[in-house]
């Protein structure tokens, strides 16, 4: 699946969302505010992956777009890799994996509409979606917050589309009290699903 949200102007509106076809990647760059900074690296600095994921079968990638061509946010999603925690649950669980915006259009809600772009398909009532938020990988610099804050504003950020904090002893996420992992769950997940979830936050399967 692939969705573009156009950007008009510096504080312009975003238009949501619009189905547009694979090769739509050819022409496009990432905005400079992306890429290599001092503390900072975007997690996806390549196009081809993004354009993998979109043309994956069950990947999904929500891109905010200025001038027609340059990138200034995206949204990438996946079923966790093999191997990972979260896998055991099979297809009841699905990652926003990768949320970016340029160091030059935040703080103008792009990040709010490419989630909400997102989570408008019922696809999502039958998932657990979830977010692994590592410290690592925030761009404090760029954002002037100290870890405990841009935490704070990641947390704001997801409640928002109703996600909620869940505790887990995940390795990757306990390594740093900072970090933050953040699920959604869908209003047709069983309730014995939720139970398995439950679980397996700590580790604990019956599969």
């Amino acid at each position: 699946m692939i969705a573009y949200l156009t950007y008009e102007r510096l504080q312009g509106v975003l238009k949501l969302p619009v189905k547009y076809p694979q090769e739509f990647f050819a022409r496009l760059r990432f905005d400079p505010g992306m890429g290599q900074f001092g503390n900072y690296s975007s997690i996806i600095r390549n196009l081809s992956t993004l354009e993998k994921v979109a043309a994956s079968k069950d990947g999904k990638v929500v891109l905010a777009v200025r001038d027609s061509e340059v990138i200034v946010g995206y949204v990438a999603c996946w079923y966790p890799e093999p191997g990972e925690r979260w896998s055991k649950l099979g297809d009841l669980m699905y990652e926003l994996a990768a949320i970016e915006v340029s160091r030059d259009f935040r703080r103008q809600g792009i990040a709010r509409q490419m989630i909400a772009s997102v989570l408008r398909e019922d696809f999502f009532e039958d998932k657990i979606a979830f977010v692994s938020a590592f410290s690592w990988h925030w761009d404090l610099d760029g954002c002037g917050l100290s870890t405990w804050r841009y935490r704070e504003m990641m947390t704001d950020l997801m409640l928002r589309h109703g996600f909620r904090e869940q505790y887990t002893n995940e390795p990757n996420v306990a390594i740093k009290e900072e970090n933050l992992f953040m699920a959604r769950i869908g209003t047709r997940v069983t309730r014995s699903d939720e139970t398995r979830f439950r679980n397996l936050r700590f580790g604990l399967s019956d599969l």
